[in-house]
């Protein structure tokens, strides 16, 4: 656990830092289009590249131990570049008709949202991989490489060129890059020694059958995610001429504030607890899978709730600290980030349980109503409350993708929520935000670097401790 307790630490502390320095670097008016930019990518990732991803996961410790997974990789690879093909072919089609991300030449739009299909994807594939199989030495020096690398490369190239969000994004690009070639080249020479069994070389064909199979686990992913990217990313093109790239900027930095944050939270999480959770469901018990799952949802729910008091609590002092002064007004958006990242991380803790009975139909219709709802909200309330409106959309969609995934996966699975705990939490959480209403009317809020910076120590030392005797029993029996 400290190892990866570090390295995700750091990994935040990087990931802060280069939001501190993109607002120095970029204007609120670039950010806006890079967040464009980013949003047309995970289009084409989330739904023809993730669904495929996660069986691979599902299924990597069977392909290692059989000597299959080279091969497999291969495929992977020649799918990847399938996709990026078509990414560039529908990319080119609809340039007739609109424009995706404003003033941005095709040739760029192509190179960074193909680039990023393919080796971002590698990148995000091997590494995460190394953890899987017990390398977590590995994975966090790789993780926290390529985030030094790809930070260092945004710097670069837009101190030597222009202060865009072509330059910036493509110094990310060269990162993942980089460290994709050197992630995979450490995945397949430590997957040689998790060979256990020998297989003949009409095992590793692709066959109709295998086909079939990959093909009726992903397609409900694929609708899933599908829905989950027009919840939570399609807002960006309703907007853009609605409240201008410049808000669009501070609202998307604001909203990254928080989820930058949350998302090192579900990533420790995750990355220490996941693959206890994937080795307790390769059985067919029912039960097994029922209990690996509440000890899951209790370790990310209990710190959920503590983590999202804490950001909300101290936000203008986020803001202060971690953005240029030129982004000070995208503090007012962070709580709304908090809000729909929360929602988001509940729901895809709901869809482990989907995962493990290999039942991922059953995330279509809480993806699709969320999906449905977020456009809807957000052009309603936009017109009224402008970016607060925006946020207010996106958080209310999620409450409905929670309520729906609780509701349609009772029904298949045996859902054993961790109420006690939750409550515990959820008590814990709002005598923080007391606490902290409460000094901030005493001592006022945070105008300087100092005082902004004590205020974060303070608040991240408490949660910290509180995480730990919170979620010190299950550290311990993951650790024997």
């Amino acid at each position: 656990m400290s190892l990866i307790f570090l390295g995700r630490i750091t990994q935040a502390l990087l990931a802060l830092v280069a939001l501190r320095v993109m607002t120095g670097m970029l204007s609120p008016e670039e950010v806006g289009r890079w967040s464009l930019l980013l949003a047309v990518t995970s289009f084409f990732v989330l739904g023809l590249v993730n669904p495929v991803g996660m069986f691979i996961n599902r299924r990597l410790h069977a392909w290692v131990e059989f000597g299959r997974i080279k091969r497999y990789m291969l495929y992977y690879i020649v799918y990847l570049c399938f996709v990026s093909l078509l990414a560039a072919l529908l990319l080119y089609i609809s340039s007739f008709v609109y424009e995706i991300v404003p003033n941005m030449e095709f040739t760029w739009l192509v190179l960074l949202v193909c680039g990023s299909v393919v080796f971002a994807t590698l990148n995000q594939t091997y590494i995460p991989s190394l953890n899987l199989l017990g390398y977590r030495g590995w994975f966090v020096l790789l993780t926290l490489a390529t985030v030094t690398t790809a930070l260092v490369g945004s710097m670069l190239f837009v101190d030597w060129f222009k202060p865009t969000a072509e330059m910036w994004q493509l110094g990310q690009l060269v990162g993942q890059l980089l460290f994709a070639l050197v992630g995979g080249g450490v995945f397949f020479h430590y997957a040689k020694k998790h060979k256990k069994n020998n297989s003949d070389e009409s095992s590793n064909r692709i066959t109709y059958a295998k086909l079939v199979l990959v093909f009726s686990f992903a397609w409900p992913l694929v609708l899933s995610v599908l829905f989950t990217w027009v919840q939570s990313q399609s807002y960006r093109f309703i907007v853009q001429d609605m409240i201008g790239l410049q808000l669009l900027g501070l609202f998307v930095v604001g909203y990254g504030v928080a989820a930058s944050i949350i998302g090192v939270f579900e990533s420790i999480i995750s990355t220490y607890f996941i693959p206890s959770y994937y080795k307790r469901i390769s059985s067919e018990d029912k039960d097994e899978h029922a209990l690996a799952w509440r000890e899951y949802a209790s370790a990310m729910l209990v710190g959920l709730m503590l983590t999202i008091a804490v950001v909300i609590a101290v936000s203008d002092e986020l803001a202060f600290v971690l953005l240029d002064a030129s982004f000070s007004q995208a503090a007012q958006y962070i709580v709304w980030g908090a809000l729909a990242e929360a929602a988001r991380v509940i729901v895809a803790t709901y869809a482990l349980l989907a995962h493990a009975g290999m039942d991922t139909k059953k995330l279509i219709i809480p993806n699709a109503l969320a999906a449905l709802s977020a456009p809807i909200l957000v052009f309603l309330l936009v017109g009224v409350w402008a970016a607060h409106g925006l946020g207010m959309g996106l958080a209310i969609a999620g409450c409905v993708a929670i309520i729906a995934s609780h509701v349609m996966l009772s029904k298949s699975f045996k859902v054993m929520v961790p109420w006690q705990k939750i409550m515990q939490a959820a008590l814990i959480a709002l005598c923080f935000l007391v606490s902290a209403k409460v000094g901030h009317s005493l001592l006022g809020i945070s105008v300087t670097f100092v005082s902004s910076f004590a205020w974060l120590f303070i608040a991240g030392m408490l949660l910290l401790c509180i995480l730990y005797i919170m979620l010190n029993t299950q550290i311990h029996k993951e650790a024997v």
